[in-house]
């Protein structure tokens, strides 16, 4: 018997070895490889499967050895796998076609018997389909568990079937059914094993790909957040050469500059280089040729600049190496969108300051001038520091279209402002103080944010009251930002006027906050907004939460005396401050 078992298993595992190796070449195609955990197929596929096992299980059945009364072969493996990847319409036609094949054209005592199971074999595998793909991992065990069951119960049905012809002759049985159950089952789940090793090795590669692509996206976006000056755009041209070996050399122009970077590896590609780069320098591009390859990077349909990548003679560009280079370019592109964004919004906030700084009340300055007028005669040493509070005003409110400034230039406006408006109205506006004296030049706030919300207050706020009242303008540190808020005591708003004051509309009267808001959403996003609180005959508070953003103080000469002025006139407006003339001028 054992003489026997090593005959028929070595003829029979012959023979699988030839058509699972045909198999494997033809699972390389992608339909093949993802019919493996397809649940549904067109009924072209279902043929092209039915045609090609039932093919693989009638050879099967030629491709034997006589032994225990009967033949070994390898028929049920195309059948397993006919169930087991096709499901149970292919799995039942696979086994009619070959049960027939069997019971009608080889001749044996039990043909007939053969036939039938294999009919039954092919349907329980195409059912047994199913709850075979439900397992993602692993296949090959699962394979091999139910092919065994399947090859065991055909022999034991075979075996009752046959009765008393087994039972008569159990070595014939052992010897004709051990071998088939034996290498059947084994090329079942040696075959799934390769087939799940095909599919991670590409999904390897796929996750491989993707992962250096992306390393590759974050690295180019990474040398270009300072936007497209000559150090960064050198650096992409490394990252070309790093990301595929096979360049000799890469190349970007952009603004009549040319930045490029070599690889060569050996004396033949220097040459070819050299040459190309120099031909290249002198006409600005070069001839469509196999192993180069150029690339505009375009913005609005005009082109801003090139992409030069170069192999080897000979060589050609893969599909990958093209999807990676105009990957690189279309990333360069957004880049560049992006770059000009920048600059447009940059644009667009100086003049949204600009505009903020135009609509400067003219009443204000015609009526400040009126009383600069009036104490020129009655008392000189106000009218000038009237006068010096005017010029500060403006020289501050109108020349600063800075992003941020430090906080201690806004307070001097706002200082300046009122002081102006208190020369006006006299005790009916007071106004106190509240920020921490270190850092009054350290903390970073935008241009304009206090004094259009303080004038706010002065104007709809504290002079709609025959009594006046006062205005508190502070700030509270936080862990993360600080809240800089103005707070009055005038006469208010209704609910429904706060939640339409910040909504943008064309009142010249309100615009201010409106800019302001926006500004500061621009900038901080939609958490730093202004915040308007207000009950009716009470007052109003209006606050803003600005990230903590800190700057060195400064140290020109000029700037060190703004500053060491705005603390003076902020931090004790009773003082006395120095006047342009030279005098003492009481504030």
């Amino acid at each position: 018997m054992n003489s026997s078992w090593i005959i028929g298993i070595q003829h029979v595992w012959f023979g699988i070895s030839i058509f699972l190796l045909l198999l494997l070449l033809i699972c390389r195609t992608t339909f093949f490889r993802e019919a493996i955990s397809a649940k549904h197929f067109s009924h072209r596929h279902m043929i092209l499967f039915i045609i090609l096992f039932s093919i693989l299980s009638i050879c099967g059945t030629y491709w034997n050895v006589r032994a225990g009364g009967g033949i070994i072969n390898f028929r049920a493996v195309g059948i397993i796998l006919a169930g087991f990847i096709g499901g149970p319409v292919v799995g039942t036609v696979t086994g009619i076609i070959t049960g027939f094949h069997r019971a009608f054209f080889i001749h044996t005592d039990a043909a007939f018997v053969h036939g039938g199971l294999t009919i039954i074999q092919g349907v329980a595998a195409g059912f047994l389909s199913k709850r075979l793909k439900k397992h993602h991992h692993q296949l090959w065990m699962w394979a091999f568990l139910d092919a065994f069951t399947l090859e065991l119960l055909f022999w034991l049905f075979f075996a009752f079937l046959t009765f008393p012809e087994t039972i008569n002759h159990p070595e014939d049985f052992f010897t004709l059914s051990l071998p088939i159950i034996v290498t059947n089952t084994i090329a079942v789940s040696l075959f799934y094993m390769v087939i799940e090793f095909f599919i991670h090795q590409r999904d390897s590669e796929k996750t491989q790909t993707t992962k250096n692509t992306f390393d590759a996206v974050a690295a180019l976006f990474a040398t270009l957040h300072d936007g497209f000056n000559d150090a960064n755009i050198s650096k992409i041209t490394e990252l070309m050469t790093s990301s595929l070996p096979s360049l000799i050399w890469t190349a970007i122009s952009y603004k009549d500059q040319l930045y490029t970077r070599t690889n060569f590896k050996t004396e033949a590609d220097r040459t070819q280089g050299e040459a190309e780069i120099a031909i290249l320098k002198l006409q600005k591009n070069l001839p469509d040729m196999a192993h180069l390859m150029t690339l505009p990077v375009t913005y609005k349909h005009e082109t801003v600049g090139w992409i030069i990548a170069a192999k080897s003679k000979g060589d050609t560009f893969t599909k990958l190496g093209i999807e990676f280079l105009h990957g690189i370019c279309h990333v360069m592109e957004a880049i560049y969108e992006y770059d000009k964004m920048k600059e447009e919004e940059n644009l667009l906030a100086e003049a949204e300051i600009r505009a903020l700084q135009a609509q400067i009340n003219p009443h204000f300055l015609y009526n400040t001038l009126n009383t600069i007028s009036y104490y020129v005669r009655s008392d000189p040493d106000t009218a000038r520091k009237l006068i010096q509070y005017l010029s500060d005003y403006f020289r501050h409110s109108l020349n600063n279209p800075s992003k941020l400034i430090p906080l201690s230039e806004e307070l001097h406006v706002i200082e300046c402002y009122t002081e102006l408006e208190r020369a006006r109205f006299g005790d009916r506006l007071k106004i106190t103080y509240d920020f921490p004296k270190d850092k009054l030049n350290s903390i970073q706030v935008p241009p304009l944010l206090l004094q259009p919300l303080v004038e706010n207050a002065v104007i709809h706020g504290i002079f709609k009251r025959p009594e006046g009242g006062k205005i508190k303008v502070g700030l509270i540190e936080h862990p993360d930002y600080y809240k800089i808020y103005v707070l009055d005591t005038g006469i208010g708003m209704s609910a429904r006027k706060r939640k339409k004051l910040l909504i943008d509309h064309k009142r010249r009267d309100q615009i201010g906050l409106i800019n302001v808001h926006q500004r500061l959403v621009s900038l901080f996003g939609s958490s730093c907004g202004l915040h308007i609180v207000s009950k009716e005959n009470r007052g109003t508070l209006v606050f803003a939460n600005i990230p903590k953003i800190e700057a060195p103080v400064r140290s020109s000469p000029e700037k060190e005396e703004d500053q060491a002025i705005t603390q003076t006139i902020v931090l004790n407006p009773l003082v006395q401050k120095q006047s342009p003339s030279g005098d003492a001028a009481e504030s």
